[in-house]
């Protein structure tokens, strides 16, 4: 049954539009990134990948905010300060969604959006059937343990049943490698391949990914098409420039991450 419901899920996103729209940190240029309000807003417009950055905080929680310390431009503080150094509780204070976005027209700001747990937010999205793709943020410094990391995002994720729905991507292999261990019902999607361009496929096989990030300048047509031969889907890296967007689509990307995902679904509904 579990295979059933994880290969549902993936067919549920195939039969979207192609490539998928994937809101990066869940739309940031329509919504306070890595809110709730933005993963709501971008599920009422039927996005079916929803992005999110997973730190772990003092008391072992794990928030969604993109860098591994607090951005004092995204949530109301006074400097950076880590995640790793700060609780929950303390965390759970600050406000997450009262700044403008310069650039973004269609931008709303949410006053007083906090900064969501993970257990919030796969809570809240549960229901909805959009794949889920969370990033792990290690601030490099070995003050977030891999093995308590992953094993918190593993737990949170059985815990509402969202296995089949979860993609890990990770720059830091070692969180992804744990949790092809801890759970194979979790896709795993490794970032920064372009590292070790051109041994995409090689990377892949030896982490045991499924997909890929790649921009246009990270490969051939033929590579990218060869890549997808073998059985990886790829997605973009982020793309906010709609002049990009005809070309990931002739080179048959699987998915289009981006900010403004109203933007991308307007052009993908115009073709």
């Amino acid at each position: 049954m579990r295979l059933i419901l994880c290969a549902a899920a993936w067919a549920a996103v195939a039969m979207a539009a192609s490539p998928a729209i994937i809101a990066h940190r869940g739309g940031a240029a329509l919504r306070p990134e890595n809110t709730l309000a933005a993963f709501r807003h971008a599920l009422a417009m039927d996005v079916p990948v929803l992005e999110f950055d997973m730190n772990l905080t003092a008391d072992d929680g794990i928030v969604l905010h993109h860098d591994s310390s607090v951005n004092p431009g995204v949530c109301r503080l006074d400097k950076a300060v880590p995640i790793r150094s700060m609780t929950l509780a303390q965390l759970r204070k600050l406000d997450c969604g009262s700044f403008a976005r310069a650039n973004s027209p269609r931008y709303k700001p949410s006053p007083g959006e906090k900064m969501p747990s993970l257990d919030e937010f796969l809570d809240a999205v549960k229901g909805s059937g959009a794949l889920l793709l969370g990033e792990t943020k290690m601030p490099g410094d070995d003050t977030v343990p891999v093995d308590r990391f992953v094993r918190l995002i593993d737990a949170a994720v059985r815990k509402h049943g969202l296995s089949g729905r979860f993609i890990l991507q990770s720059s830091d292999y070692r969180t992804t490698d744990r949790m092809r261990e801890l759970n194979p019902d979790v896709r795993i999607c490794l970032l920064s391949t372009r590292r070790y361009k051109p041994a995409y496929a090689e990377v892949a096989r030896k982490h045991g990914a499924h997909l890929l990030m790649l921009r246009l300048d990270d490969a051939s047509p033929e590579q990218f098409r060869a890549l997808q031969k073998a059985g990886l889907k790829l997605y973009s890296g982020t793309s906010n420039k709609p002049e990009e967007w005809p070309r990931y689509v002739e080179l048959g990307f699987d998915g289009i991450l981006t900010d403004d995902p109203a933007a991308l679904q307007e052009y993908l509904k115009g073709r």
